[in-house]
């Protein structure tokens, strides 16, 4: 029964395109379309196969040890670019009189080749407010618009 069904649905779903489709172009490549698509309907009902396109079903071939490597990476280089930014913020504010207590760099890697910091967080000391104010100010002006810079006092 199923045999049927299918040949007599992809009949009618070749009837419909024909009309849809204008005669003079590309008839000759639309007819092999059909043809196409009817054959592999009918065989596929014929061989009782079925094509599932589950992602599930298929086996991609990655190991959860290359999954838990590439988080080992990502880790790594997370820290390496925070440390190496929050050096060169040090040096930048030093120069400048300015002497934060930690400096914290948020980075975020969302692809294979986007990395971005998105963050950088300065703690200050009790009683340095005009220190900080002036740390947001020369970095809002050394860094990109798109990293946030924020300024916490210990109290």
């Amino acid at each position: 029964m199923g045999f049927l069904t299918s040949i007599c649905i992809s009949a009618i779903a070749a009837a419909l395109y024909r009309l849809l489709v204008p005669e003079n172009k590309f008839s000759k490549q639309i007819s092999l379309l059909i043809v196409c698509v009817f054959l592999l309907n009918g065989i596929t009902a014929l061989s009782g196969a079925e094509f599932d396109l589950d992602a599930d079903a298929y086996d991609i071939g990655v190991s959860e040890d290359y999954i838990g490597f590439s988080g080992e990476v990502n880790r790594s280089l997370q820290k390496k670019i925070c440390s190496d930014m929050s050096e060169k913020l040090y040096a930048l504010l030093n120069e400048n009189g300015i002497y934060p207590e930690e400096i914290h760099v948020i980075v975020n890697i969302s692809g294979l080749y986007s990395i971005d910091i998105t963050q950088v967080k300065l703690v200050f000391g009790a009683g340095q407010q005009a220190a900080a104010e002036a740390a947001a100010e020369l970095l809002a002006r050394e860094l990109t618009e798109d990293i946030k810079v924020v300024t916490e006092i210990k109290e």
